[in-house]
């Protein structure tokens, strides 16, 4: 009886010494727990993963990946040099993991994130992330899909420049949808996913053009989707408008009046003049 004793002793404290292990400093003071311990490969500066961050202070959830149609976040990991003073936690965290770990990571609450303290959680004094890597996109992988991105601008251009040439001259006048604000959208495709709701996350791959054609931006060039909220005013208010008239997979042309997109103005570097209506093509992931 003696000897079990001790064997469950020692047991208990082997187990105790392994978690122990797993909790450890970062780089850059973060505390970090990997419940997984994953062997596969870790990205690394330059390198990007797929992952689900859910944010808690306390018990209070302030924040989640998965509210976004469950679809998780795309984090590029910068070079060092450019992180400037403040850290961003996953850029230790990332490079701590493998695909398939989940890991713990607290970040002291500081005068800056005070702010956000829900009043029922102002005694904690650390933020916790549970986050969760989905994968681990290489330098090489990530290249090729920007690659494969940018050769799509082409085609992208050259059916923008047409479905422009055909709106100005009548030819779809009884495919646009017409909203009451002014916004005028032609539905490529509808999308078999679900709705999108205001608040949410979305990510959209988009080309942005003068009604003579001229492009201004894109996202196919930078090999990276645009992510925003809806509805909170992050977008100007014809593209926020236009997107919550598609369901996620769809496809789309928004034809915004200046006044849904840079009014009076223009923007600063004059990439658009003032009083310019503008033709979006979006694909909504």
């Amino acid at each position: 009886m003696r000897n079990l004793f001790i064997v469950a002793i020692a047991a208990l404290l082997l187990g105790q010494i392994a978690c122990k292990s797993k909790d450890q400093k970062t780089e850059h003071g973060f505390r970090f727990v990997n419940h997984t311990n994953g062997t596969g490969p870790k990205a690394t500066n330059g390198e990007s993963v797929m992952v689900h961050v859910d944010t808690y202070i306390g018990d209070t959830l302030m924040g989640s990946t998965r509210a976004s149609n469950g679809v998780p976040r795309e984090y590029m990991i910068p070079d060092s040099a450019g992180l400037g003073k403040r850290v961003p936690f996953l850029y230790d965290a990332a490079r701590l993991m493998s695909a398939g770990d989940s890991a713990s990571v607290y970040e002291a609450i500081d005068s800056t994130i005070r702010r956000f303290v829900p009043a029922s959680q102002k005694d904690q004094k650390e933020v916790r992330y549970e986050v969760k890597v989905v994968e681990v996109i290489s330098k090489e992988a990530k290249d090729q899909k920007t690659a494969e991105a940018q050769s799509r601008l082409v085609g992208v251009q050259t059916m923008v420049q047409a479905t422009i040439q055909d709106y100005t001259a009548g030819k779809l006048n009884d495919k646009l949808l017409t909203l009451p604000s002014g916004l005028k959208i032609l539905v490529v495709e509808p999308g078999t996913g679900p709705a999108v709701n205001a608040g949410e996350t979305v990510k959209t791959n988009y080309l942005g053009a003068l009604m003579d054609g001229k492009m201004f931006d894109n996202s196919f060039q930078r090999g990276q989707t645009l992510d925003f909220a809806v509805g909170v005013g992050q977008m100007i208010p014809g593209f926020d408008e236009g997107v919550t008239k598609i369901n996620h997979g769809g496809k789309a042309y928004f034809f915004l009046p200046y006044k849904l997109a840079y009014g009076d103005q223009g923007t600063p570097d004059g990439s658009i003049p003032p009083k310019s209506d503008l033709v979006f093509y979006v694909e909504l992931m």
